[in-house]
């Protein structure tokens, strides 16, 4: 069994057994109305299910989590493909969510860029950027910041970049400096600024819960047993298994092969197919501003769904290194000077 296999198998495996862990016995249906976060602190304050630490996991998760796996490129054009005579993107109509209505036409922005990876040197990159979604804990914030500084010309850049930077690293609202806060609370619509404040609400709710749980479990004899001989199941597989060395070198071997093969491989203004057949290039220049280029053919146009026309909203979209070190590009609709 190779190692892929055998780790799918025992994460499989965790995967029925750790329900048995954590579910009590009684139905969830008082919290039928409810989702995420405010579903389960419903069910245990109900008393309808057993909650550990990995239970509430996913606010730990990465604030942002898009590498190269993420990107987009069914297909590509070499950068041979060079157009002298481009379009402006911003003459483009645009949709009520800010993104741009395509036609037929080769088209351009020279807008600024931020880096989304804290400590980047400003160097130059000889490989090609790809598209790929924002992913992560905070990627309706990252993607609001990209979006919304189009309408606050007056925010400096640095000051743009010094708060992304913070975000990126997890950084809640109420630990930034002041100035970045005020940064923050001048951009970022009210939605948004509670999502920077989660992690810190998120802990002090985990406490409150694993409280309550500790509680009812030093009167349940029973279900003290039940959880007991469970994590003791996991236990025994874990050594039986070596389940955390095997996804732990699955990750370092994926992760490895991924960024030392695409880099090679992949020069610089390569164009990238997006959704919808149209082409889109990253020619950054350093992290601070980049040149984004679309090439919209004829059949991508006929192609496109007539009540969903094809539409490019740049900043909803990260650009990501194809080589090392690793680069993640935020794309803003703020014009370089």
């Amino acid at each position: 069994m190779t190692l892929v296999k055998a780790s799918a198998k025992v994460i499989r495996t965790f995967c029925v057994l750790l329900p048995a862990i954590l579910m009590a016995q009684s139905s969830a249906a008082p919290c039928a109305d409810k989702s995420g976060f405010a579903r389960q602190a419903c069910e245990v304050e109900s008393g309808h299910v057993a909650v550990g630490p990995g239970t509430l996991g996913g606010f730990k998760a990465e604030p942002l989590s898009t590498n190269f796996s993420d990107t987009i490129h069914p297909d590509t054009l070499p950068p041979s493909i060079d157009p002298k005579a481009f379009q402006p993107l911003s003459k483009l109509p645009r949709r009520d969510d800010g993104a741009f209505l395509l036609k037929v036409g080769i088209f351009e922005a020279y807008v600024q860029s931020y880096s989304l990876d804290p400590g980047e040197r400003n160097w130059q990159r000889s490989a090609a950027f790809y598209p790929a979604p924002i992913k992560g804990r905070r990627a309706r914030v990252i993607a609001d910041v990209l979006k919304q500084i189009e309408l606050h010309p007056d925010v400096p850049q640095d000051a743009v970049q010094q708060l992304l930077w913070a975000i990126v690293q997890g950084t809640d609202l109420e630990k930034m400096p002041a100035p970045m806060q005020q940064t923050a609370s001048r951009i970022l619509p009210k939605e948004s600024l509670a999502l920077l404040q989660g992690a810190t609400a998120a802990n002090a709710i985990t406490n409150r819960l694993l409280g309550i749980v500790n509680n009812r479990l030093s009167k349940d004899k029973q279900l003290q047993k039940d959880v007991s001989d469970a994590t003791g199941k996991a236990r025994q597989m874990n050594q039986d298994y070596g389940v955390t060395d095997t996804v732990n070198a699955v990750k370092e071997a994926s992760a490895s092969q991924t960024v030392a093969t695409a880099g090679d491989i992949v020069p610089r203004g390569t164009w990238a197919q997006m959704p919808g057949g149209f082409y889109v290039r990253y020619l950054p220049e350093g992290y601070a501003r980049v040149h984004v280029q679309v090439i919209v053919p004829q059949a991508s146009i006929d192609g496109a769904d007539p009540k969903a026309p094809l539409a490019l909203d740049p900043t909803q979209v990260l650009a990501v290194y194809c080589q090392t070190p690793p680069q993640r590009l935020g794309i803003s609709l703020r014009a370089v000077r």
